[in-house]
């Protein structure tokens, strides 16, 4: 019996022009290319064996990009590992696969969803500005998850609502003079709607913000511990009494520095977070923060996509997982 590799010796041809068209991908192909494969497969009288059939069988791709660029060690990251894996759970479900990145720049992106057999993508840390644009030059389905609302598919949380309830809790603790701990130089994207629901939430109990009040946790591991050392150092001077931690892993490292520096949690200041993951748990006192599904979101954003790829009617392109309030013991009532 003749193969895919020996009739393209005959042919003077490469065994992958023969293989498009044993498999129907002739787009790109001359039609008389074509018709003369086709001659030679009834001539030899060419029959695709079961194996044949399973090597040439096209995998179901799915490209899944973490594009958070300056972050290191990102599947360290509890919400990254967790939302990777609730993501190849639901792929599985139907039949797909994922490849994944972290890429640097969006065009390596763009670059890996020009592939055949990637069917569309999930992208998480877009900017909500660019994320439209994105989607329409990519010109296959992608969902993107926490980047904001507009004319594309995006998965998110109620980052707004989950940000007030949190500090609208501290403050009903007793607590007036609150500072926000943030990994971005300014507030975008989710970190943004956390921090707008900060602002309302010490408008709303007659609290003025102050841009002071703001302290940027720097990626780089020494920077962070000296801006959080420094706050530590003056927190008793400038009247800090509670610190809202835009995430629980930095809120977990913030409560060990205090600790480092003689400042007691919740003791001397409340430290709260968000998220709810492992290091909500594993902090000492274990954090008071707001919870999120991960997982659902993680699947929320596979079905999305998959009706996309499927051309199914979607009613909302984007919308927003509810969170809750969990309280334990790093923030303190000082009323």
């Amino acid at each position: 019996m003749i193969t895919i590799k020996e009739l393209a010796s005959i042919l003077g041809l490469s065994p992958t022009t023969v293989s498009n068209v044993v498999n129907g991908h002739t787009e790109k192909m001359s039609p008389a290319t074509r018709q003369r494969i086709e001659d030679a497969l009834v001539q030899y009288e060419f029959c695709r064996t079961v194996r044949q059939e399973n090597y040439s069988k096209a995998l179901k791709l799915i490209s899944v990009d973490f594009y958070l660029r300056p972050k290191e060690n990102i599947f360290m990251d509890p919400f990254c590992s967790e939302l990777l894996n609730a993501i190849c759970v639901k792929l599985k479900e139907y039949e797909a696969y994922p490849v994944c990145g972290i890429p640097q720049k969006q065009e390596d992106i763009f670059h890996k969803l020009q592939a055949r057999n990637i069917q569309g993508g999930i992208v998480v840390g877009v900017e909500p500005w660019e994320c439209q644009n994105f989607a329409a030059k990519v010109g296959k389905p992608v969902v993107f998850i926490d980047c904001g609302e507009g004319e594309y598919d995006n998965i998110g949380i109620a980052d707004y609502e989950g940000g007030k309830e949190m500090t609208e809790f501290i403050i009903k603790q007793g607590h007036r003079k609150i500072a926000f701990f943030c990994d971005r130089k300014s507030p975008v994207s989710s970190t943004f709607e956390r921090f707008r629901g900060y602002c309302d939430a010490l408008e709303r109990y007659g609290i003025t913000y102050s841009n002071e009040d703001y302290y940027y946790l720097p990626d780089e591991r020494n920077l962070r511990r000296e801006t959080i050392r420094s706050f530590a150092m003056n927190a008793k001077q400038e009247g800090y009494t509670a610190v809202f931690v835009v995430s629980d892993m930095l809120a977990n490292e913030t409560v060990s520095r205090f600790f480092e520096e003689g400042l007691r949690v919740p003791e001397d200041i409340s430290v709260a977070g968000f998220d709810d993951n492992v290091y909500a748990r594993l902090c000492r006192p274990m954090l008071t923060t707001i919870r999120q599904s991960v997982e659902e979101k993680g699947e929320e954003a596979v079905k999305l996509l998959m009706q996309r790829i499927r051309g199914e009617e979607v009613i909302a392109k984007s919308f927003k997982l509810p969170v809750e309030l969990i309280v334990r013991g790093s923030v303190q009532n000082i009323n």
